[in-house]
Order: structure tokens, then C-alpha cells, then sequence
């Protein structure tokens, strides 16, 4: 069993998570709040949750609680889901950008250029 002590220490350790922009794992690491741990983790959480729920008979203030707790991890799992896509999209975004700037690079040895007298 927890000591106070070891209580307080945890509490305190989940304030500075918070934050800091970090998500505490299940495992005990700290990882940031929108990456692919994260959203693992969260997963990971809500079917625990989902599994104790459903253990519980139907309507007990234990599965109140457990319902409760799957809305928040929800809640918390779309944030990550949104932010992962945004994410995501800015990166494709910033490829598709540099593609671009790739074509836009005139060879010089191009034959229409020189016949046209650009060049």
C-alpha cells in the first residue's frame, strides 16, 4: 500500500506533466502531449476502462465512474487525434511546398528556353 508520501509525490508529478506539455504513460514515462505515445497510451487507457465498466453490473456507481472516466479519455483521445492531423497535414503541406520549389528550377540546357532566346 501508498504512503501518503508517495501519493503527494505523484500528484505533484502529474501537476508538472501537465505543465510542461506532457502526458504521464501508464508505463511511467513522460512523453509530449500529441505525439504517438500519447494517443497509444490513451487507447491502452480506454480499454482498461471499457473492460473494468463492463464488468461491473448495470447500474452501480462503479460503472458511473468508469463511464465517466471513458468520457474523458475520449475527450482527451480527439484533442490528440486532431492535433496528430494537423500535425500531419502541415508536414505534407510543407513537402508538397518544396516539391514545388524543386520544379520551379530552370535547367538551363533546355532546349526551348535557348530557342526562344532566354537563354
Amino acid at each position: 500500500m501508498m504512503d501518503f508520501d508517495d501519493q503527494i509525490d505523484d500528484v505533484y508529478l502529474l501537476i508538472e506533466a501537465a505543465k510542461g506539455g506532457k502526458h504521464l504513460c501508464m508505463n511511467g514515462r513522460l512523453v509530449n502531449c500529441y505525439s504517438k505515445r500519447c494517443q497509444n497510451d490513451l487507447i491502452m487507457r480506454i480499454e482498461d476502462a471499457r473492460h473494468s465498466r463492463d464488468l461491473a453490473t448495470t447500474r452501480t456507481d462503479e460503472r458511473t465512474f468508469y463511464n465517466g472516466i471513458l468520457n474523458i479519455l475520449r475527450r482527451k483521445l480527439r484533442e490528440v487525434e486532431k492535433e496528430l492531423g494537423k500535425k500531419q497535414l502541415s508536414e505534407q503541406f510543407e513537402s508538397q511546398r518544396d516539391d514545388l520549389h524543386e520544379r520551379r528550377v530552370v535547367n538551363t540546357n533546355d532546349r526551348l528556353l535557348k530557342l526562344s532566346g532566354i537563354i
